[in-house]
């Protein structure tokens, strides 16, 4: 029997994909896809579900996002989910809000005594995805200052 909460996981799924292609293009196909949703919500509840499935499982196009955050407006502010996906893992490990912040440009800003333990990632009980998730969208230019002061 067809309900419609399969409906709406297949339209994240496609969702999912479509991010994952990196192409602006897509996303505006997949915005006029998802125009059949009579609900506005669901349409924003859809995007936020995909946006959120891609910072667990793919960094590199969370990065993308973080480089595109226009790309799903006025329905999301792609920073904001990412933000708060990102914050939700940082919280979990013990950090407060006050050990981190987010730039103008939306990447990470951690101090440099966490950023020194980050890099000696087995003392973070993180899986290592979420490793990987937090190294892509800190900020590019202090992690290439930490290394070369090493």
């Amino acid at each position: 029997m067809y309900t419609y909460s399969q409906d709406f996981e297949v339209t994240i799924n496609i969702a999912i994909a479509l991010l994952k292609d990196k192409n602006v293009n897509n996303l505006s196909i997949l915005k006029n896809f998802l125009s059949f949703i009579p609900n506005p919500n669901h349409i924003k509840e859809v995007l936020i579900k995909a946006v959120q499935a891609v910072v667990n499982t793919c960094p590199q196009t969370t990065l993308w996002l973080l480089q595109h955050p226009h790309c799903l407006e006025p329905e999301v502010n792609v920073r904001d989910v990412i933000h708060q996906e990102i914050s939700n893992k940082l919280l979990f490990l013990g950090l407060t809000l006050e050990d981190f912040t987010f730039d103008s440009e939306g990447y990470l800003v951690f101090p440099d005594s966490f950023k020194t333990e980050l890099l000696k990632s087995s003392k973070i009980p993180l899986p290592n995805e979420d490793i990987t998730l937090i190294l892509t969208v800190l900020r590019h230019s202090d992690l290439d200052q930490k290394e070369h002061q090493e």
